[in-house]
Formats: structure tokens, C-alpha cells, sequence
């Protein structure tokens, strides 16, 4: 119940399946300039990478400071599923090799109320909504102008932690012919595992060796 922990601390911690991040980038195309050029702020996919390489069922809270105190982002509907579209994306065309739809859902746990039960007005350019500018496309997404109009008529949307939960490789739903969990790289062909609570990059030469290692660990199991 993460509405009892606004703007306080959680008691869970970052492990090797628990990771914290305060931002919603997923990408880098989504990062600033200030933000690329801060060696500290990690897009998300560096982080969903490192999970899915470890096969375990892992936790990334978007929203929740590094220390775990729980921020939340404000979110209107149609942001929450251009969020949904953005990580599709993201996973299935700019992660390779592209990762199934069984390895990973998206929950939106809402951590503050809206400040109003109104109906959300829209300006008349909005009234006919369009494609979601997702990942590389340029410009403002007309949902992120919805939330201008929000802010400009003091509204305050819910706020929410996004949740996304990674799930373990599984054989018999497998659509792509793996006979062992593949290790994935993310949009910036760089892989990534899991240690601990921190994400590190692998060479191909360790990729190699990690993948002979779970081999023998799953001849081992049967």
C-alpha cells in the first residue's frame, strides 16, 4: 500500500531484484540534455535489461527515490498508456533479441488522489487525439499538452508509482525457439545483468561464459 508511504520512506530496499527510480525515463531518447550529460541518471532500460538476464521475477518502481522515499509521478489516463506503448516499444523492436509479452507487465499504483472529480477540460486541438509520440519521435505528445492544460486550470491528476514487474523465461511460452533464457541488450546494443542492487555491462566474451554457466545449471535442475 504505497498511499501510507508518500513522501515517506518504504521499507523494501534496492536488491538484486528491487530497483528505485524517482524519474519515468525510459530510454535515452526520452533523457535531456542535463540528464545524458549526468553519468548518475540511468534510463530505465539499462535496468529492465540487467533483470531480464538474471531470470528471476524482479520489481522496478518508477517514482521512488534511490533512498526509497515514494515521490510518484502525476499522471492523466492517456499518459499512463502511452506509457504502456512507449515500453512495448522499447522491448519488442529496440531490445534485441525482442522480449515476449509474458516477461513483463505494467501496474499504475496510485499513491495520492486527484484534487478534483471534474470532467478533465480539453482545449479543441485536443478534442481529436492522435498517435502517441513514442520514444524517438520528435516532439510534444498531445497527452503531455493535456497535462499543460491541467496545470494551467490547477488541476491535479492522481499520483502513481509505475510498477513494472519482470518475469522469469519460460520455455513452453517461449515464441522465438530459445532452449535456454537469452540474454538480451538494450536500444544502445549494450547488455546488461544484475548484481546485487546495481546493473553492470558485459562483454560478449562474459555473455559467452554466463550463458555456458546457465546451461549447466539447467542440465543440473533436470
Amino acid at each position: 500500500n504505497y498511499k501510507q508511504w508518500y513522501q515517506r520512506r518504504v521499507r523494501e530496499e534496492e536488491s538484486k531484484t528491487v530497483e528505485f527510480k524517482a524519474h519515468d525515463r525510459l530510454g535515452l531518447t526520452q533523457m535531456t540534455k542535463k540528464e545524458l550529460d549526468d553519468r548518475l541518471f540511468q534510463p530505465s532500460s539499462r535496468t529492465l535489461c540487467a533483470f531480464l538476464n538474471i531470470n528471476r521475477s524482479c520489481n522496478l518502481y518508477l517514482g521512488v527515490k534511490d533512498d526509497g522515499t515514494v515521490v510518484g509521478h502525476h499522471l492523466l489516463r492517456d499518459q499512463m498508456g502511452h506509457f504502456k506503448q512507449s515500453l512495448d516499444l522499447l522491448l519488442s523492436q529496440k531490445f534485441s533479441p525482442s522480449v515476449d509479452k509474458y516477461r513483463y507487465s505494467v501496474n499504475f499504483i496510485e499513491v495520492e488522489s486527484s484534487n478534483t472529480h471534474s470532467t478533465f477540460p480539453k482545449t479543441p486541438s485536443l478534442n481529436i487525439k492522435q498517435d502517441h509520440k513514442l520514444l524517438e519521435q520528435p516532439g510534444v505528445c498531445w497527452c503531455e499538452q493535456e497535462m499543460r492544460v491541467a496545470r494551467k486550470e490547477a488541476i491535479k491528476p492522481p499520483l502513481y508509482v509505475i510498477h513494472v514487474r519482470i518475469n522469469p523465461w519460460d520455455m513452453s511460452k517461449d515464441t522465438q525457439g530459445f532452449k535456454v533464457w537469452p540474454y538480451f541488450t538494450t536500444e544502445e546494443g549494450k547488455c546488461y545483468k544484475r548484481y546485487i542492487a546495481s546493473n553492470h555491462e558485459l562483454t560478449q566474451d562474459r555473455v559467452i561464459e554466463e550463458t555456458n554457466i546457465d546451461i549447466q545449471s539447467m542440465q543440473t535442475a533436470y
